[in-house]
């Protein structure tokens, strides 16, 4: 019998398709939009591969390599020496193992029950890049007790106005805190601790572990909504299982095999999906990881200093022993994917993925030109489909095929944290309807090319709510209407502003600026005033640095129908706004080379 794997490879030299239509699209009827065909990735086109026996959960796949690996490096960091980074330290599989189990028996005497992967206790990651007051959000609506901080983040903890600190019952700091932070934690009823004192007092109380089943909840990670809170997405130690599983049988496919000499640098931030997956694949294979020394602008050093093997993110700095370089973040543009792949000496693997997919929904193939522009094929333990989205003319029973991108399988998520109505609305009829728009080739490759509700990821992977934006600068008393614009290729917005009259000319009259309102649209004057009035309310709102607007067009005449802008309810078509703008947003974007223009589909 030809087992899947030949089937695959023959079926790639032959054809040179990638994925498999397993199910037909079928017509929408009674209101309910059309769906395209059910993909799955060829190594799955029978049925989804039985999980490796041994691994089930995150602790089975740590607790094993400690086994097979004791002796070999898994964490690496560069201790500061005279004010600069020093070598690389090493913790071996097994060092880290007694810590762990240490700082799990010191959990379980503060009173934690059960909750990581040793004791069955759940993680939670801290991202404060989610904007202001996620960290107090994160706290109060996972209900943490213990916290583990850096030193220089635990004054934001203790702050008068940290609502967290009402709920926090253990803080420990991975270096040590000061006198002052000590008693100011202890006056507001928490405990305080240094690694070292806590790891000191899980070893001197050691408790028997409680492994995690494959349901158990693993964790919870937050990302970013269009506005408002987080979102906790709720990943089960079964999503970890078929999720590393899934990259190892796609990686058996390729002649150049992973080892316990591979070397990650890991420099994304730890509460990120991408980063938690590729640790974890690494740990599964005995592999080391090593954390940059926190200088995004001395990743080079390094990078030199490390050697590292694989890469992911794509800052365009490398190493001597580079071999693989991983984008998973907003997808590549054509031109950045092709030019690594020539001068890096290395491959260069495009992918798709959300937190709610455990990272990789879609991966590309490091030898493959055909995918360059897009995100690969579906993962091996899930299903992928396009559903119509009538609103925005995609259609995936069309000549060509677009919709949006809807997900299934062993990866997807178990549900938002508290948020059953979110739930229900991202999940329906078991498939998770991720709001990105895709463009299925005729080869079963993958592109993105659009996004359903406005929320778009910029290059260096931050989302940006469109619309929240809009609603935020709209509040500018010079502001009538405002189009705020980016895409996945650059690392910045910008903006088609429609000053309010009455103020514009008040603002020109008090400057000496004479002339009608279309005249006075075209001054560099008022450009300049509408910009800093921006800033401030960017400034006053708190806004993360990548959500400031950095150019803008002045358009004199408002949104409207007659050029097809808007709809009969005002709402923006944005498709519409950007063809009509393209030129234009073609000359700000050489002034300020911030964005690119793409029309899709």
């Amino acid at each position: 019998m030809i087992s899947d794997r030949t089937m695959v490879l023959e079926n790639r030299k032959r054809m040179k398709i990638f994925s498999v239509a397993v199910e037909e699209g079928r017509e929408g009827k009674d209101g309910k939009p059309s769906l395209g065909p059910v993909y799955r990735n060829l190594l799955a086109q029978n049925d989804f591969p039985p999980l490796d026996r041994q691994i089930n959960s995150s602790w089975d796949l740590f607790s094993l390599s400690v086994q097979k690996y004791p002796g070999n490096r898994m964490l690496g960091w560069r201790k500061m020496v005279d004010g600069k980074p020093g070598p690389y330290t090493w913790k071996t599989y097994k060092e880290v193992y007694d810590e762990v189990l240490d700082v799990g028996s010191a959990l379980r005497l503060s009173g934690v029950e059960p909750a990581c992967n040793a004791h069955s206790l759940i993680c939670v990651p801290l991202y404060d890049t989610l904007g202001p007051g996620a960290v107090n959000f994160i706290i109060d609506h996972a209900e943490l007790d213990v916290v583990f901080v850096q030193d220089k983040k635990v004054k934001e903890l203790l702050k008068p106005d940290s609502t967290s600190s009402k709920r926090i019952k253990v803080m420990v700091c991975f270096s040590s805190m000061t006198d002052e932070e000590k008693n100011k934690s202890v006056q507001i009823g928490i405990k305080p601790y240094s690694w070292n004192e806590f790891t000191e007092m899980g070893k001197q109380n050691p408790s028997e572990i409680v492994p995690p089943t494959t349901d158990n909840i693993a964790g919870i990670m937050y990302t970013s909504g269009t506005s408002g809170d987080p979102k906790g997405v709720v990943i089960t130690h079964e999503n970890v299982a078929y999720g590393v599983r899934g990259i190892d049988l796609f990686m058996e496919q390729f002649e150049d095999k992973m080892t316990g000499d591979d070397v990650y640098l890991s420099f994304l931030p730890l509460a990120h999906i991408l980063d938690r997956v590729i640790e974890e694949y690494f740990f599964r294979n005995g592999a080391a990881v090593g954390y940059y020394h926190g200088d995004l602008n001395a990743l080079r050093d390094d990078m030199v200093e490390l050697k590292p093997t694989l890469l992911a993110g794509v800052k365009a700095r490398l190493g001597g022993q580079l071999r693989l370089i991983i984008s998973g973040g907003a997808p590549l543009s054509s031109e950045i994917e092709e030019f690594l792949r020539v001068t890096c000496c290395a491959f260069v693997v495009t992918g798709y993925g959300l937190t709610e997919t455990i990272g990789p929904t879609t991966l590309g193939f490091p030898d493959e030109m055909c995918m360059v522009g897009a995100v690969g094929t579906v993962s091996v333990y899930n299903e992928m489909r396009l559903e119509e989205v009538p609103e925005m003319g995609y259609n995936p029973l069309g000549d060509h095929p677009c919709g949006e991108i809807c997900v299934r399988g062993k990866t997807v998520f178990a549900g938002y944290y508290k948020n059953p109505e979110l739930t229900r609305e991202a999940i329906k009829d078991g498939w998770f309807h991720t709001g990105d728009i895709g463009d299925i080739l005729p080869n079963g490759v993958i592109k993105v090319i659009d996004r359903k509700k406005n929320l778009i990821k910029l290059s260096q992977g931050e989302y940006v709510a469109l619309e929240y934006l809009e609603n935020v600068y709209g509040v500018a008393s010079i502001i009538e209407d405002i189009w705020v614009y980016g895409n996945s290729f650059k690392s910045m917005i910008v903006a088609v502003v429609v000053p309010e009259e009455e103020t514009a000319k008040k603002w020109a009259y008090l400057n000496g600026h004479m002339g009608s309102f279309s005249d006075l649209c075209s001054l560099d004057q008022l450009k300049d005033h509408i910009m800093a009035e921006l800033k401030l309310i960017a400034e006053r709102n708190k806004l993360s640095g990548f959500q400031y607007i950095k150019g803008i067009i002045i358009e004199p005449r408002p949104f409207d129908m007659e050029r097809d802008l808007v709809t009969a309810t005002l709402k923006k078509k944005r498709n519409h706004l950007l063809k009509y703008y393209q030129v234009y947003m073609l000359h700000i974007c050489s002034l300020f080379r911030t964005c690119e223009i793409t029309v899709n589909c």
